[in-house]
């Protein structure tokens, strides 16, 4: 097993902690697994869970002192998510417009091929946007869930009850975030030269 350093835990450290998860805790961590499966992840929440716990055992993934346990193991289980060794050939999920389907891996090219582009240009700018609000929110595990929550389009008190606050307690992490992306906005027109 890897030593431990300044900067991380153990994986001692970090499987005890694991291992001593209050349910409270537990259910945070599946709900954050059930959120990274069903946003672009190809896993199943359980085998991501279990996948993570295996990489942080084997030192693989480190736990760093500055980061909130369950933010590193989400961290890990998002990297994980789209694994292409997590993922059996008939399990491959493609997005289609509003949909999913499911594809042979010598059928992606064809379904890349028939994106719309301007589909795609829009889908960069808002996974660009996404990764910047990520970063910015990183660490903080209700503005991490709330993200997750909207990326996998929930709403009202599906998001409250994923994110795990009160409606009044939602709506001033919802003001922080539109605090960000307006920001955020503000920095792109001047570098795009907007007024």
């Amino acid at each position: 097993m890897g030593q431990p350093d300044e900067g991380h835990y153990s994986p001692e450290e970090a499987l005890a902690v694991f291992r001593n998860l209050s349910e409270v805790e537990l259910d945070k961590l599946g709900r954050i697994a059930s959120f990274i499966a069903g946003s672009g992840g190809y896993a199943p929440p359980q085998e991501l869970i279990n996948e993570a716990f295996i990489r942080i055992a084997e030192g693989k993934r480190r736990w760093p002192r500055n980061l909130a346990f369950l933010a590193f193991v989400g961290g890990v289980m998002k990297s994980l998510a789209t694994d292409g060794k997590l993922i059996p050939e008939e399990r491959k999920l493609v997005r289609l417009k509003q949909g999913l389907t499911i594809v042979n891996s010598e059928d992606l090219m064809m379904v890349a091929a028939n994106d719309d582009s301007a589909d795609r240009a829009k889908k960069e700018r808002l996974e660009s946007a996404m990764s910047k609000l990520q970063a910015h929110f990183a660490g903080d595990g209700e503005m991490e869930m709330l993200l997750m929550g909207i990326e996998d389009g929930l709403r009202g008190k599906e998001l409250q009850d994923a994110v795990g606050v009160d409606a009044k307690r939602l709506e001033a992490l919802r003001t922080r975030m539109n605090r960000q992306i307006e920001k955020l906005a503000n920095e792109s027109w001047a570098t795009e030269g907007r007024p």
